[in-house]
């Protein structure tokens, strides 16, 4: 794979698990291509937040929101734009669709958060993994997960469920709207 060939491939959905399984099915499908793996909290900023999290607070999806693209802009900066550079496939689990159908099931305007990660390249191929959300999670499973164990108390008891059927709604509206976005 030359340089002119490096491809970047977003998997999004609400299974933390699913997407890992999927992203590791890719890279095993694609390994004469020395594929990396770009996942969710490669930055620590998510570690520091659950360190401090009694002297932090509570924060608000939009903080989540807008910490969760510092920590893209470090994969992009550390992992993402090198791989590609050598011409290699990079996997991002999850990418930008994930953020957004979080920010959208959380109340966020659709406009904020398009502009929010205007910054992100866009992939060469999508997929979507539809896969129900896991029934019991680990804190840091994935970025839906975690995030929802932050808000929950702020979302007016919506459960991490409803939540996650909300992001499911947005993701399928925008693989139809997307030519091309294969499920999985």
């Amino acid at each position: 794979m030359t340089s002119s060939e490096a491809r970047l491939i977003s998997v999004d959905g609400v299974n933390a698990g699913a997407l890992k399984n999927t992203a590791r099915a890719i890279i095993t499908a694609n390994r004469r291509h020395r594929p990396g793996v770009s996942l969710w909290g490669a930055s620590g900023i998510f570690d520091e937040l659950v360190f401090a999290e009694a002297d932090a607070g509570v924060p608000s999806a939009r903080t989540l929101l807008l910490l969760y693209a510092a920590d893209l802009v470090f994969r992009l900066r550390w992992e993402i734009r090198p791989a590609l550079d050598e011409g290699r496939l990079v996997v991002a689990a999850p990418y930008v669709t994930t953020a957004i159908a979080f920010g959208q099931a959380a109340g966020l305007d659709a406009a904020w958060l398009t502009d929010l990660f205007l910054f992100a390249p866009q992939p060469a191929e999508r997929r979507w993994v539809d896969a129900p959300p896991a029934k019991h999670v680990a804190d840091r499973a994935g970025f839906v997960e975690f995030s929802w164990q932050r808000l929950e108390k702020r979302l007016g008891g919506v459960t991490r469920l409803q939540l996650m059927e909300r992001m499911r709604r947005h993701l399928r509206a925008t693989a139809r709207h997307t030519a091309g976005v294969p499920s999985t």
